[in-house]
């Protein structure tokens, strides 16, 4: 069995329920979900004022009033989705499990199934589209590629010719510039937005489950037991982030007004005022696994396995 697999996809293959043995075709997904807090969810993001949750069955939640409701999407999926993302308040993308990347053009309303020119379905972890161009990334070392605002998508292989490792995160680091994350240590760099890719030598061998590029293009990569890399020199150079007694899996990072947040297991919260040079480590009372955060003016929106829910 491959260890090095995103720990979101872990957590949603061990604890989410199976979805019914029904065709895509033929899904219809629930119109409302009474109890937020009990829906797995994995990703959570901004489109404009808006706030986009996805997670188990394909579901996507979205709340016009900062967390304190929700209400159901349109999407033609059953299968879990790993996370969501928007280009801007209007244009967002969401990856699953097999093979699955939405789109949406009406900040998160409704969402289709983008074009994908590729034989398999393997499970895709993260997607980026900035200015027309897009990266998605996923298991066995998928990597997709769009040059019409994420509308269809190619195949193409990158790194050596038997490369297997998944892609889990993709961080921007400068103009131009990206890092991808995955397992077992790996780590890409590109300067030319995905024309030509380059392995770097990575500071640690076990997995990284994700990867955030910060405005000021320090990005941190993060993964298991407690493993968090920074580098402000576009991965030339990399320096272990600090997170006191910590050895959990780190599930997720956002980039907040007030700095950038890292979370997982046992309720972590950590904090960096500092771009991510130092972090408080706080954790959630309930010590329940996190996978993404967003603050809001109502407080804390933590999503998880165990739900949805905002904490004051």
């Amino acid at each position: 069995m491959r260890v090095g697999v995103l720990a979101a996809a872990v957590v949603a293959c061990t604890v989410l329920p199976a979805p019914a043995a029904a065709a895509d075709a033929a899904f219809e997904p629930e119109a409302t979900v009474r109890r937020v807090d009990r829906i797995a969810t994995l990703a959570v993001a901004r489109a404009g004022d808006r706030l986009v949750a996805a997670g188990e069955r394909g579901r996507i939640l979205l709340s016009e009033d900062q967390g304190a409701t929700w209400k159901v999407a349109a999407t033609p999926t059953h299968h879990t989705l790993t996370s969501v993302s928007f280009s801007d308040a209007k244009t967002g993308f969401a990856t699953g499990h097999q093979g699955v990347l939405l789109r949406t053009e009406d900040g998160g309303v409704h969402w289709t199934q983008a074009a994908i020119d590729m034989k398999d379905k393997p499970a895709l972890f993260a997607v980026r589209v900035a200015g027309g161009k897009g990266i998605a990334v996923g298991a066995y070392g998928t990597y997709l590629e769009s040059a019409d605002a994420g509308r269809t998508w190619k195949s193409r292989r990158i790194g050596p010719p038997d490369f297997d490792k998944h892609f889990t995160g993709i961080a921007p680091s400068g103009p131009g510039r990206l890092i991808l994350a995955g397992e077992a240590g790996t780590l890409f760099a590109t300067a030319d937005a995905g024309a030509t890719w380059q392995a770097l030598k990575s500071p640690y061998a076990g997995s990284f489950f994700g990867a955030i590029g910060l405005a000021n293009g320090t990005v941190i990569a993060y993964g298991m037991r407690g493993n968090a890399w920074r580098t402000t020199d576009g991965g030339k150079n990399w320096n272990r982030v600090a997170l006191g007694d910590y050895k959990g899996p780190l599930q997720g990072a956002s980039e907040l007004a007030e700095g950038v947040a890292l979370v997982g297991a046992d309720g972590l919260i950590a904090l960096s005022r500092d771009g991510g040079a130092t972090f408080e480590v706080k954790p959630d009372p309930s010590r329940a696994t996190i996978t993404a955060l967003l603050r809001t003016a109502l407080g804390w929106i933590i999503a998880s396995p165990s739900g949805l829910r905002v904490v004051p």
